[in-house]
This record gives structure tokens, sequence and C-alpha cells, in this order.
């Protein structure tokens, strides 16, 4: 262990650490979350024992960090069982890369326990919702809200991430060779397969955007403004049209994504095609859908 190393605070160390994410090509969302929740671990670490520095980090340390009451709760109540979870995961990277790193000889969070949550089924939009919400769509001409439809039936038609939707540009689409490009999670490059009557909307759409937006602007979903479309915008277009339509489900755009795997794990019943489509990496993350086409099914049954 380098001198320079050897007396690195938990701070100091955080930010190597989420530098090293960074370059790893993590979401700046999950790397804010580990630097928050390593933050609030360092801060009641020092509470505990003043300037102290990650070698001399114990697993009894950690055990009191996890024990106190800024750890367990919040400003708004005891923490939930995800947010700990969550943190106790952070922190358990966080050293793992810390040992990688030379900073710790030893890793001080091995012991820490991870108790497996109970995986909280997904909200999407029933065959019918989903009807009524492109009926909604199509009844309207200008181009704000043709703009708002293409997006949602990328969205419906691809099981592409919001952040995914929201960085596309001109050049992403190739309606020719029926697919779009987007960078996946970790930086991944990834082609998405463009079924038929999406890429006819599309070529509609690219049609009216090169009308509506300035030649230079990459983009393309555009804002009011000729901007980019920020994720939060386009979230709450889709808000507004769950509205409309009268879809009373709180339905994030995610919420779209779990629809796209709901329906293709529905109509084919294969989930290595459901998993392939979403760009899973682990099978096992891809079989929640086996349950909720299941709950379908318990559904239908009990209507006949």
């Amino acid at each position: 262990m380098s001198n320079r190393t050897a007396d690195l605070d938990l701070t100091g160390a955080a930010e190597a650490f989420c530098a090293r994410l960074s370059a790893e090509g993590r979401s700046p969302a999950t790397i804010s979350a580990y630097r928050r929740d390593i933050a609030l671990v360092a801060r009641v670490a020092g509470e505990l024992t003043p300037g102290i520095v990650c070698r001399a980090v114990t697993a009894g340390l950690l055990d009191q960090v996890f024990s106190d009451g800024a750890v367990t709760e919040s400003e708004r109540g005891p923490r939930s069982a995800a947010s700990l979870h969550r943190m106790k995961a952070a922190v358990r990277a966080f050293f793992a890369w810390a040992v990688e790193a030379g900073v710790v000889e030893d890793n001080p969070a091995r012991s820490i326990r991870m108790h497996r949550l109970p995986r909280k089924l997904p909200v999407f939009l029933t065959t019918a919702e989903k009807k009524r919400l492109l009926k909604e769509l199509k009844g309207r001409t200008d181009f704000s809200a043709l703009r708002d439809r293409a997006m949602i039936e990328v969205l419906l038609g691809t099981g592409i991430r919001l952040g995914e939707l929201a960085a596309l540009d001109m050049d992403d689409i190739d309606l020719d060779a029926k697919h779009l490009r987007v960078r996946a999670k970790g930086n991944v490059p990834q082609v998405k397969f463009i079924k038929t009557d999406l890429r006819t909307l599309l070529r509609h759409y690219l049609a009216e955007r090169r009308r509506h937006g300035r030649p230079e602007m990459e983009a393309l979903f555009l804002s009011n403004r000729d901007g980019r479309l920020c994720q939060r915008q386009i979230a709450n277009r889709l808000a507004h049209w769950l509205r409309k339509a009268g879809i009373e489900k709180e339905l994030t755009p995610h919420g779209l994504r779990h629809t796209f795997a709901t329906h293709l794990y529905g109509a084919t019943n294969d989930l290595l095609v459901v998993q392939r489509a979403l760009g899973h990496r682990d099978v096992s993350t891809t079989q929640i859908y086996t349950h909720l086409v299941d709950g379908q099914l318990e559904e239908a049954l009990e209507r006949l």
C-alpha cells in the first residue's frame, strides 16, 4: 500500500471510486446514488470515530453505522428496506474496489449481510389500456402530438429505456435497415428492430420533424423551443396523454418498457426472446415477466 493511499479518508476514496464508475460507463444516476449513500456512511463513521481513514474501518464499525439512527431513519421516518439494501450494496461495492485499488488491505464490508428483498411487480398497461392510449394520440393532428405519439410508440415497440430515448439523434434511426441504435447501460451500443407500423409512423414523423426543426439540431425529439427533450419533459408528456386517455395508473416511461416486455412474453412465451429484446445480461432479471403473465392468466380464468 502506497503512502498516498494508506491514509485516504472515506470522502476522498469515495470520489476515486465514483471516478472509476464513470470510467466504466456507469450512468450519472447510478454514480450519484453511490456517492450519496457512501457520503452518508462516511459522515456517520466520522461521527463515531473522528478522523478515521479507510484502512482503519472495521466490520464492527460498519455494524455500528448501519445501526445508527442517522442511517436507519430519514426525515420522513424509518428508512425503507430497499433504501438500506441499496446503501449496503453501495458500501460492499466501494470496499471491494478499495481492496482492488490498494486503499485497504482487508475488506471490512465482507460480513455485511444482504437480505433478499421481495420483488415488487412493475406497473404496466394492459392491452385495452394500450389501445386507449394510442387511440387518443392517433386522433390528433398537431406536430407536438405526432412527436409524443412517436416517442410513446418507440418505447412500446422497442422496450428501450427513457434515457436511451431522450439521447436518440436523427442519425440513430435507419428505416431502410429497420433498426435504431442506442447506447444502453454501461455505454454498450445496441441495435433495436423497428417493426413495420412503427417504421411507417417514424417515416411520417421524420418528414414533419425536418420541416419543424432546425437542420443543425441532432436530437430526434425536440421540445417546443427546438431543444432536445429531457427525460422529465418526456415523462410529463406521457402523464398528459395518460390523463387524456382516462388511464389512472401511476405509470412512468419505464412502465412502457415493462408493457413491451410483458406483451412480448405473452405473445412468445419465450423468456430468452424477452431477455434479448431488453438487453438483460442475466435471464433472472427477466423472470419477473413470467409472474406478470401468470397473473393475467389467473384473471382470465376467473372470468370464464
